[in-house]
């Protein structure tokens, strides 16, 4: 129940708010792209222009110039430990949001776990909107991923803030936010949560929050990571705000902190690749579109002994670091090589001639921009050319804590008795080929004589998504493929199970769903940070899953939380998954502070290594024959679930949406 006295200084903000709806130079540069949460709901209008601009015209808006007392932001410390789960007032809450995606879930659960009422709708449009929200009777709405405009009578209700969550430092304002910081090289970036406004991501700042890039991140990984970590921070203190009945801060673009600007959506124009730039320049484009739209760029490629080209969409680039090879493969091709042409293949990617003799990868393509084209391996799409095969030894270790200078989906670093397992696959999808690898791999350092430890690092995005429903899409048998991915996925985690004289680990650095938090559950120890989210169910595909979760989930929280896990289609922070027993450890609030404790805790681990190989080694006997009376009965209903065409109409509208 909100106080009368809070509730007096809430429609005293508002009524204040109104009388400073003055016309002022909103000018502001939103970079959010409509897949990441950009607040697009509002209007472009003409008078949204740079300040400059606007001052020219508008002599008014001069007086903004003048020296004068600006009041703070409210800042957030994207650097301070993680919020604290104590809640001010519970506080109902309802989500209008495109889709449930990964951050609007994060935001779920950290308002959920501090004691608040949310409630989801996704995909509401226009009045639909107003219906859901008089139904809910909510203490505030919230936004967190929500492209379409919403009513005017929302958010004009003194008495209930509606809070954008817009992925862009102050100020900034457009639906193609991270795209823009992305391209253009931004060292910093940010997420600020503002109350909806007649005028798009232009109404008055509730809280903001500040993150240094400082990494080669795609869009989505900026998106999954920093922002959703900024965007928690943000809402809390907006929240947090809106119950104390502290105002928000005016827009204000004299303020001196106040750096955004308005951006135009990025256009087909702006999302083609120039292949003659160096490969850095030409990674960093494909990066600021990806995954969603992609950028555009055409391929040349022997087919014969005759050049084809084509246009495609472009995702997943990488730079390769051995210019001598690059050299090497121009020379041997029978043709001169230009910029564009498709020099070389390894695994599913395709290695593409840049300027100044450099080279990019590119993992994924899709043949058109149209939602009926699928997203798949770059060799899928491409014909079948004369391209060199570039194969690479994924067990050969990298020094630790390194990453490979090209294309390598799966390796491998050690140090002091730890072997560390990379597999970063595209979002999380593990097809059948490499569930194959990765088998080989584990299979491999099993084998290790110097090893006492095995970390599976999973990828920095996604730790495992279970298997690759685009795959599985794009070949001529989807029953086939699915049976065939989801034996090679289970293939996988009985490496992990056999490795007996070896303590496993499961480290996730970043989300999980399905078949991959399962696959994790293998392993002797699961860690965690608290930043990750998991969604342990297989139900929304009509699938009964495998990756022997009959035998790993119950074993770990016993068989009704396991059956409400599966049945509950719900996501799941990883605090609260410790709490259950679903896994071991919690360890910082995000994938950096993961990573930097958990050579510490391994060699900790090692010292009691003795004590649990020996109980691995004890109950071996018995525990092949366990296993596979699970993997037997899963898969007998696995195969019921391929042969249902309920399965192939929900993972098409999945794959195609």
């Amino acid at each position: 129940m909100i106080r009368s006295a809070t509730m007096i200084n809430r429609v005293a903000w508002r009524s204040m708010m109104s009388l400073q709806k003055a016309p002022r130079a909103v000018t502001s540069s939103h970079q959010g792209s409509q897949k990441h949460g950009s607040s697009s709901q509002q209007p472009f209008r003409p008078v949204s222009q740079h300040p400059s601009q606007q001052a020219s015209q508008q002599p008014l808006q001069q007086v903004s110039q003048l020296p004068q007392e600006f009041s703070p932001l409210p800042w957030v410390d994207f650097a301070a430990p993680g919020p604290a789960k104590m809640a001010g007032n519970p506080l109902k809450v309802t989500f209008l949001c495109d889709s449930f995606n990964g951050l609007s879930q994060r935001l779920y659960l950290e308002l959920t776990s501090r004691g608040h009422h949310v409630t989801v709708h996704e995909d509401a449009r226009g009045e639909a909107m107003t219906r859901a929200v008089e139904a809910d009777r909510p203490d505030l709405v919230l936004c967190p991923f929500q492209t379409r405009r919403v009513p005017a009578g929302l958010y004009n209700n003194p008495a209930r803030p509606v809070l954008i969550v817009h992925p862009g430092i102050p100020g900034d304002r457009g639906p193609s936010s991270i795209d823009w910081a992305l391209k253009e090289g931004a060292t910093e970036w940010g997420v600020t949560v503002l109350q909806a406004d007649d005028e798009m991501d232009a109404g008055d700042i509730w809280a903001t929050c500040k993150f240094p890039v400082n990494r080669q991140a795609a869009k989505s990984s900026l998106y999954s990571k920093e922002v959703t970590q900024a965007a928690v921070l943000s809402v809390l203190k907006a929240i947090d705000a809106w119950d104390q009945g502290v105002p928000p801060t005016p827009l204000d673009y004299g303020h001196p902190d106040v750096c955004g600007e308005l951006k135009r959506k990025l256009t087909a124009a702006d999302r083609q690749v120039d292949w003659a730039q160096p490969a850095e320049d030409v990674a960093r484009a494909v990066r600021a579109c990806d995954s969603q739209p992609g950028a555009l760029g055409g391929l040349r490629v022997a087919v014969q002994g005759h050049l084809q080209k084509r246009e495609f969409v472009l995702f997943g680039a990488c730079v390769e670091g051995d210019p001598d090879m690059v050299r090497r493969l121009k020379k041997e091709q029978a043709y001169d090589v230009i910029p564009g042409d498709v020099i070389g293949r390894r695994n599913g990617a395709v290695l593409v001639a840049c300027g100044k003799d450099t080279a990019a990868w590119i993992s994924h393509l899709k043949a058109s921009p149209k939602k009926s084209s699928l997203k798949l391996p770059a060799t899928s799409i491409l014909p079948s050319g004369d391209v060199t095969a570039l194969p690479i030894t994924p067990c050969e270790p990298l020094p630790y804590g390194a990453r490979p200078k090209t294309f390598q989906d799966v390796w491998t670093t050690r140090q002091d008795g730890v072997c560390y397992v990379h597999f970063d696959f595209y979002n999380g999808a593990m097809s059948t080929d490499q569930c194959r690898r990765l088998e080989q791999v584990l299979l491999s350092v099993d084998k290790y004589p110097d090893c006492s430890v095995v970390v599976l690092m999973g990828g920095y995005n996604f730790f495992s998504n279970g298997i690759h429903l685009n795959v599985i899409e794009n070949s001529e048998c989807a029953a086939t493929e699915s049976w065939a991915n989801i034996t090679a996925i289970d293939d996988v985690v009985k490496a992990i199970f056999r490795m007996r004289s070896k303590v496993t680990v499961a480290a996730l650095q970043g989300n999980a769903g399905a078949g991959g938090v399962m696959m994790a559950l293998a392993a002797d120890q699961v860690w965690s940070h608290a930043g990750v989210v998991l969604n342990p169910h297989y139900r929304k595909m009509a699938l009964f899953g495998s990756e022997y979760w009959t035998y790993s989930l119950p074993r770990r929280v016993g068989n009704p939380a396991a059956e409400e896990l599966t049945n509950g289609l719900q996501p799941l922070l990883a605090t609260e998954a410790r709490d259950i027993g679903m896994i071991d450890d919690v360890i910082g609030y995000n994938a950096e502070e993961l990573n930097a404790q958990i050579r510490l805790k391994c060699l900790r681990l090692q010292a009691d290594s003795r004590e649990i190989l020996r109980g691995k080694k004890s109950s071996a006997s018995s525990l092949w024959t366990t296993l596979e009376n699970h993997r037997r009965k899963e898969l007998a209903n696995m195969q019921q679930c391929f042969n249902n065409n309920v399965y192939h109409d929900l993972r098409q509208k999945f794959v195609y949406h």
